[in-house]
């Protein structure tokens, strides 16, 4: 659980004056994890400077939060009326030219602008300078500790053996001349995960074809296509083990039932494994010099695939943040200049995927592998693939 001296570092470390969240009804996730989870009612303001923590609350909420441990510490100010919920923000901002809020430019990171237009405009109408605090909750909220690394290189581990399994089903069945189908192999992933004792959101993709050309493609019992030879085969998988603030492995595998992959599908694979050995060097080579965005990676890999002439097929960011979220998606920086611009930076700590694509309409193609940044340096935690399987290869 974060504490009040987490963010009065990171405050510092920062730079800013002050930093100021907002909460109502535990749908700011800030607050909802330095509350322990606290139901809070009413409208509630933190306000974190060097000086420490002043928290605005409502009168019917300050019983509770006198009583939380990792609160202890904080000046707690009590109102009851709006006007004087107003009033005290304005006099605790005294003397800060600069405020912290979870905004984003254009409102672009959704993750981090939980800050409604009204709160912002009153600080601004205050004379306050609003920056973002993008990397600050970055920071603060998608820094993998110890044991969620250990966690992380363990699923992979096992995500990585069973997509093994699954490929040595389907070539067992084809070999045998027996039907087999999407669903099914879905289906024996799920069953496997559970097996592993494994915790996921929902049941890996596994896609044939033109199918795996639509990136959140889920087979069905009512919907799904055969697996036949000659066909594409994609499955793409994530889960965490269960453990407290275990972390997500999410990784995407491809496959081609038959003796040798066609040159058609080799060689726009080969253009986004080498998309993902540039991104992995330029960061060997940038982080330990400088701050590094999320968004320069994704125009680092994008430009690749472009130049390569497959930029039309390449419809969605390169990576996404990955932490120990009930989904395989995370709160910190992601591989993005596409569907957003993520101007945070990469840190110690952050987990990201990257995971280009090419879909075309007859196939759809996707490479991913997890990446964290360890010593200024991104450590492959998921495997990589250099080719596609072929799955009757004797």
């Amino acid at each position: 659980m974060r504490k009040i001296d987490d963010f009065i570092r990171e405050l510092s470390r920062s730079g800013a004056e002050a930093y100021l969240t907002l909460d109502y009804e535990n749908r700011n996730p800030v607050v909802h994890e330095l509350t322990a989870g606290l139901l809070l009612t009413r409208k509630i303001a933190f306000l974190f400077s060097k000086g420490g923590l002043t928290i605005i609350a409502q009168t019917l909420d300050i019983p509770f939060l006198k009583n939380t441990p990792s609160l202890k510490g904080a000046l707690v100010l009590e109102y009851r009326t709006w006007k004087e919920f107003l009033l005290l923000l304005e006099k605790s901002l005294v003397g800060f030219d600069s405020v912290m809020m979870d905004v984003s430019e254009a409102g672009l990171l959704p993750r981090v602008s939980l800050a409604d237009y009204g709160s912002a405009a009153f600080v601004k109408g205050l004379g306050k300078k609003i920056v973002s605090s993008a990397d600050l909750i970055n920071r603060l909220t998608a820094v993998i500790d110890e044991e969620g690394k250990r966690s992380q290189k363990e699923a992979a581990d096992i995500l990585l053996r069973l997509v093994e399994e699954a490929f040595g089903l389907i070539r067992k069945r084809l070999l045998a001349g027996l039907g087999l189908n999407e669903y099914e192999v879905q289906s024996y992933l799920g069953r496997r995960m559970d097996e592993e004792r494994l915790i996921f959101d929902d049941l890996p993709i596994v896609a044939v074809n033109a199918n795996a050309s639509n990136p959140h493609y889920q087979p069905t019992l009512e919907a799904h296509s055969p697996i036949r030879p000659g066909d594409l085969i994609l499955i793409d998988i994530w889960a965490k083990k269960k453990t407290p603030r275990a972390v997500y492995a999410d990784i995407t595998w491809m496959a081609y039932a038959g003796e040798e992959v066609p040159a058609r599908m080799a060689k726009p694979f080969g253009v986004l494994k080498e998309s993902i050995d540039q991104a992995l060097a330029f960061l060997t080579r940038e982080l330990p010099n400088r701050a590094v965005k999320g968004c320069e990676v994704d125009d680092l890999v994008r430009s690749f695939i472009e130049g390569a002439g497959y930029g039309a097929y390449f419809t969605h960011r390169t990576g996404h943040s990955i932490y120990s979220d009930e989904g395989p998606h995370g709160p910190g920086v992601n591989i993005d200049d596409y569907e957003s611009h993520d101007f945070r930076e990469i840190v110690d700590g952050n987990s990201f995927s990257l995971e280009p694509g090419i879909y075309l309409p007859e196939f759809g193609l996707r490479s991913e592998t997890d990446v964290l940044i360890e010593g200024r340096q991104p450590i492959v935690v998921a495997g990589r693939q250099k080719e596609i399987v072929p799955l009757l290869k004797k």
